[in-house]
């Protein structure tokens, strides 16, 4: 890629880093300019990218918006949960929109196939978070003309088990309300996958919504907890119940995100069991990658001590 400079957000976090660290491999003369909020992650990126410019920017903040994009051939964008979509790209797009240099931004969504704003129940859809953010953020993108490619993940990251690890350790009980059928992907096949889509330079992929799942596996969650049992040769338990949930993450989920926190992800937990026959397999990832993706079982045995420690 030359003289190419790619701007990574998120860099320290489980897309972000993988993504940087494949870019370094495959493509050393690029140069990679990393964005974190949190300063002991910047510290610790510095420390593993010596080369690497390493910033503080916020998507709602037009002036550090406007000094991370300076420069860049390339950005990778990806958002935390309830972030005003609406304002955060209408940044994003005013800043980058003057860059002459920016060819390409790969923005993370997490939307389910096939469904639309209007399908979000009323109620929740002023609230923000995964619900709605992700399609308020491609309005706006689509709407500003930037080379956009969008990596959807229509599917549950591969470690959110050791953010759900609590009851498996302690209880050896995985509890997600509604038994529904998903898709799983393994982070860091989706940040390589994203430097895959950077480093081509292919302007073919600008455009292109690519639902990334790792290809061949639809589990309901009681497969999930019978493949936890397998692995850790002990017998994992599955909940399915609201009020279990409730009772076990609430407080947890309310810190993190407010008092509307129970209700919100209950909400969302329905929605995805009331459309998860939208839920299917993709070649998708495969093809970015050019390899066969992780499976869900494999991440589990690669990270056994991450979810269960021995």
């Amino acid at each position: 890629m030359g003289n190419d400079q790619v701007l990574i957000f998120g860099a320290a976090g489980h897309l972000g880093l993988p993504l940087a660290r494949w870019i370094r491999y495959k493509s050393p003369e690029t140069k990679l300019r990393l964005v974190s909020r949190n300063a002991d992650q910047r510290h610790r990126l510095q420390a593993d990218f010596p080369d690497a410019e390493v910033v503080a920017a916020d998507y709602l903040d037009p002036g550090s918006m406007a000094a991370a994009l300076e420069g860049i051939s390339a950005a990778f964008i990806v958002t935390p949960d309830f972030l005003d979509e609406q304002k955060a790209m209408e940044i994003l797009c005013a800043e980058a929109k003057s860059k002459k240099s920016l060819k390409q931004i790969v923005r993370i969504l997490g939307n389910l196939p096939y469904t639309t704003l209007s399908e979000i129940p009323e109620k929740w859809r002023s609230v923000g978070g995964t619900l709605t953010q992700h399609h308020v953020a491609r309005a706006v993108l689509d709407d500003s003309g930037l080379p956009v490619t969008y990596l959807n993940m229509p599917a549950y990251l591969m470690d959110d088990l050791v953010r759900w690890s609590g009851p498996i350790r302690e209880q050896s009980l995985l509890v997600m309300p509604y038994d529904r059928r998903h898709s799983w992907v393994d982070p860091t096949d989706i940040g390589e996958a994203a430097a895959n889509i950077i480093m081509s330079r292919d302007d073919r992929h600008i455009g292109q919504y690519y639902d990334a799942e790792c290809g061949y596996e639809v589990f309901r969650f009681g497969d999930v907890a019978n493949i936890l049992s397998d692995v850790f040769r002990r017998h994992i338990n599955y909940d399915d119940s609201p009020e279990t949930w409730r009772s076990l993450n609430g407080p947890r989920y309310k810190a993190l995100y407010g008092d509307h926190a129970e209700e919100y992800f209950l909400a969302f937990y329905h929605f995805e069991q009331t459309h998860e026959f939208s839920v299917r397999n993709s070649n998708v990832l495969e093809t970015l990658l050019a390899r066969e993706p992780t499976s869900l079982r494999s991440w589990i045995k690669c990270n056994a001590n991450a979810v269960l420690p021995q």
